[in-house]
């Protein structure tokens, strides 16, 4: 009988070690990435795999000394699969191979950052110390951009911006290069830190959870990002909607919430004059982020696809390949297509078009399970982290924000939490 305790204390131990090993490499991750201006220089990517890399081989070392070799069961194991086999097939196939290696390994990375999610966030304190770390980062790129905005910067490292921006946007894009790449990285956070509420704090914790939430909004309204604001309002919409189909009785309080928010972005809106006239830009045309420009640009993209169907230019070769389908008359060079979907088709071949809408499915149908569950951390950092991939999955029709490494990290991890088993409430029960 102590032999065979002792045998169970120590595979418990092992496992322990490695998968709290994994975990923090994960949270290392989740804080580098936006720190490190959106990672999107090849050194922070280099970073990225490193870690990556490390925290799979503790999984693996893990699964070899326990001899489980179990793979995580996810309704999105079937789409993965076949997705791989697109993208590295576009790969194998790509008009110019030696740009899209990296890219293809890039993706394989947010693959293996996926499952190392599902394998090593098993209880449910795990998945709070997610959160709050999630939440945490959040809030101090919501400092910085607020420091920045105001004009007292204490983190002259992260003035860049101001050498390719104008200095007022600048201001607005907290560590990130770009304000549109810092929006859509809050435009995930904030409603994570909304779902937070529905989680049973009381007195001062949800008090501070409504601050947080409000100071986050406030920055990324400063952002001026037209699809951000957008794609939050709509996530928020759609997902509350949803929610209530399942706790009526949170009707009150959740419409109270919204109509709260509303007239709170009105005011800030018609506060800043400056996002007003960002909305008028609308309709420019010489300029890459308006609407007739991006119309334009999406209609020749259709003709890029007719030329590369079934397999794609590659991955990462869209910049160099269309300039042979620049519009006429632009003034300006489209490196992105600002629509992530279409990208990725022209990259790798309309099959992926399916293969979008097969995981988008199952993904919401995971998601509206998980709402009902009897935890209510579970159901409130599912509506969080559902909301915030909507919102990307919204903004990623008119932008390329999954084309930055630190928002395809975040957007990562909150997949994951909508789609993993619900997690056990101790470690006991596992």
């Amino acid at each position: 009988m102590n032999a065979a305790y002792v045998e169970a204390y120590n595979l418990t131990a092992v496992r322990s070690f490695f998968s709290g090993f994994a975990r923090y490499l994960i949270y290392f991750l989740i804080i580098f990435t936006p720190l490190a201006r959106g990672s999107e220089y090849q050194w922070a990517v280099i970073i990225i795999h490193f870690v990556t890399l490390l925290a799979l081989t503790s999984v693996l070392v893990q699964k070899s000394l326990l001899w489980d070799w179990r793979s995580p069961q996810v309704v999105l194991n079937k789409p993965i699969a076949v997705l791989l086999i697109i993208v590295f097939g576009a790969t194998g196939f790509s008009q110019i191979p030696h740009v899209s290696l990296w890219p293809a390994v890039l993706f394989g990375n947010y693959i293996v950052l996926f499952y190392l999610v599902i394998d090593s966030v098993i209880i449910r304190a795990h998945l709070r110390q997610l959160v709050y770390v999630i939440i945490s980062v959040a809030v101090f790129l919501t400092i910085v951009g607020l420091l920045k905005v105001s004009g007292h910067n204490p983190f002259p490292w992260w003035n860049y911006a101001q050498s390719t921006l104008n200095i007022d946007l600048a201001a607005a894009s907290s560590t990130f290069g770009n304000p549109n790449r810092f929006a859509g990285y809050m435009e995930m956070a904030l409603p994570l830190t909304f779902g937070m509420f529905f989680t049973g704090y009381k007195g001062g914790k949800r008090f501070l959870i409504v601050y947080l939430f409000l100071i986050m909004l406030i920055v990324l309204i400063f952002t001026r990002s037209r699809g951000a604001l957008i794609s939050t309002m709509l996530s928020m919409t759609l997902v509350t909607v949803l929610y209530l189909r399942n706790y009526p009785k949170h009707r009150f309080k959740l419409i109270a919430a919204f109509i709260g928010g509303l007239f709170f972005i009105s005011f800030i809106i018609l506060f800043d004059k400056n996002v007003v006239e960002e909305f008028k830009t609308l309709k420019s045309v010489q300029s890459d982020t308006s609407l007739i420009s991006r119309l334009t640009l999406w209609k020749n993209l259709a003709e890029m696809i007719r030329d590369y169907p079934v397999l794609g230019t590659g991955p990462g070769t869209f910049s160099t390949m269309f300039t042979q389908y620049q519009p006429a008359g632009f003034q300006v060079r489209f490196y992105r297509a600002h629509n992530d979907y279409l990208e990725f088709i022209t990259e790798v071949g309309i099959l992926l078009a399916g293969v979008y809408l097969w995981m988008i499915v199952l993904f919401f149908k995971r998601g509206l399970k998980k709402i009902r569950h009897p935890s209510r951390l579970v159901r409130g950092t599912t509506l969080g982290a559902m909301t915030g991939v909507t919102a990307m999955l919204i903004h990623s029709i008119a932008d390329f924000n999954l084309q930055i490494p630190a928002n395809a990290v975040l957007f990562t991890v909150l997949v994951a939490i909508v789609v993993a088993r619900s997690p056990r409430s101790s470690a006991s029960n596992l």
